[in-house]
C-alpha cells in the first residue's frame, strides 16, 4: 500500500466527506502469487460488493462500449505489420484521476504497518 501512496495513486483522507450520499468503502483482499523464489502480492478491490438495498460501485458506474468485440480485429491487424509495439497496462487503472466529489465512493480502510529489516512486522497504526 505504501507503493500506492508513494506513486500518488491513492491518498490518505481526513474524516470529512465531500459527498455523503456516495460514501462507500471498498472491500479488498491480498492475492499472493508464488513465482520461483519470490512471492508477489497484489491488492484486489471488490467493486461488486454492496449493502442490502443499495447498488454496488460497479452498478453505479457508467457503462462504456464493449471493447471485447474488437479483439479479433486487433489480433488480425497485429499480424499484418512487421513491427509490433507492446504495452503493459497493469498500472493503467491506477493512473485515472477522480474528481473530489467522486473520491468518497472509492475509499478503503488500511492500517499502516512498519517492518523490521528482516521483514517481520513491528507494529500497526
Amino acid at each position: 500500500m505504501q507503493d500506492y501512496i508513494d506513486k500518488k495513486q491513492v491518498e490518505i483522507v481526513s474524516h470529512e466527506t465531500h459527498n455523503k450520499e456516495r460514501l462507500f468503502y471498498l472491500p479488498h483482499h491480498a492475492v499472493k502469487k508464488i513465482a520461483k523464489e519470490e512471492t508477489k502480492c497484489r491488492t484486489v478491490f471488490d467493486a461488486s460488493s454492496h449493502s442490502p438495498g443499495h447498488p454496488s460501485l460497479n452498478d453505479a458506474l457508467e457503462n462504456g462500449p464493449n471493447l471485447l468485440l474488437d479483439i479479433m480485429a486487433t489480433l488480425l491487424r497485429f499480424r499484418l505489420s512487421k513491427i509490433a509495439i507492446m504495452y503493459d497496462g497493469s498500472q493503467t487503472f491506477l493512473q485515472l484521476i477522480l474528481s473530489e466529489e467522486e473520491r468518497d465512493a472509492t475509499r478503503f480502510l488500511w492500517y499502516k504497518t512498519t517492518y523490521t529489516p528482516d521483514e517481520k512486522t513491528l507494529h500497526r497504526r
